[in-house]
């Protein structure tokens, strides 16, 4: 017997998609300044996100064009610091973003490391490491932090 597609709409969300009873809901979305066509993915309940999870999406949405602002000076740190960058390339806040390519955004459960929070890690791929994703770490809708994975 196979699985069965759960369909919601949740905004601000968009249409989000599930499997059987899993928990994990998918779709895509645009996060004007930090990109286009990320793939979306919510560590929610089998009833979709949380409320939690949805008011702290809602500050990403509000506070995006803030968390570009603070993570771009980070994520050219974190790159140089990483040596990922060659040397024939200007890594600039002017350059960074024509870099980034938009893959996911996920949004953790609410107890994301055992705090209660809501973490969101929006994910880009770059042009000179092709199996390395950098992240930014945004909790309860405001920039913490930059990791690799």
């Amino acid at each position: 017997m196979g699985m069965f597609t759960r369909t919601l709409a949740a905004p601000p969300f968009g249409t989000l998609r599930a499997e059987g009873q899993s928990k994990v809901w998918e779709g895509e979305i645009d996060l004007p300044p930090l990109g286009q066509g990320f793939t979306l993915r919510i560590h929610g309940v089998s009833t979709g996100p949380s409320p939690a999870q949805t008011a702290a999406f809602a500050r990403v949405l509000e506070n995006a064009g803030q968390i570009r602002e603070q993570a771009t000076p980070a994520l050219i740190g974190f790159l140089l610091e990483c040596e990922v960058v060659p040397d024939d390339v200007s890594l600039t806040a002017d350059t960074l973003w024509k870099f980034l390519e938009p893959c996911f955004l996920e949004v953790h459960a609410d107890d994301y490391l055992g705090e209660p929070q809501s973490a969101c890690a929006i994910g880009y791929a770059i042009p000179w490491e092709q199996d390395q994703l950098v992240h930014i770490d945004v909790i309860n809708g405001e920039f913490d932090d930059i990791h690799s994975e």
